[in-house]
């Protein structure tokens, strides 16, 4: 895991997955231990995603993601240098877990490196997201 000083912090507003997932991740992934967080991912097929900032505030995004623990239960893509994309496998319902690290310019131009640790449930087709 990458350590150091700093945050992080996803923008799902931008993300046009309201019925597909939520994303819960706290500030502070580049603190000792990173950081950890919750997803909720309705399984239709579609991927849930994460945008990563290392200055959430003035949206200064990272600059390298990288797969630190893929998931049991389905797939964790790259999508670009601050987007993860989580995939659960076709049918499952359940629970699964990754981990994902980086870095990003940071706090007077510092390279931060981070990690973050997600929990995912992983919900029916059918179900409602809560």
């Amino acid at each position: 895991m990458l350590l150091a000083a700093g945050v992080l912090a996803p923008v799902s507003a931008q993300q046009p997955q309201a019925g597909v997932c939520t994303v819960a991740l706290g500030r502070g992934a580049t603190s000792p231990g990173g950081a950890a967080g919750t997803m909720t991912v309705r399984n239709v097929g579609e991927p849930c995603r994460i945008s990563n900032f290392t200055v959430p505030e003035s949206r200064v995004a990272t600059s390298r993601l990288e797969v630190v623990k893929a998931p049991a239960q389905g797939q964790l893509d790259v999508v670009q240098p601050n987007l993860i994309a989580y995939t659960p496998r076709p049918g499952f319902a359940g629970r699964d877990e990754f981990a994902y690290g980086g870095s990003g310019p940071g706090r007077d131009g510092r390279i931060l490196p981070f990690s973050v640790r997600v929990s995912v449930r992983v919900l029916g087709p059918d179900e409602a997201l809560r």
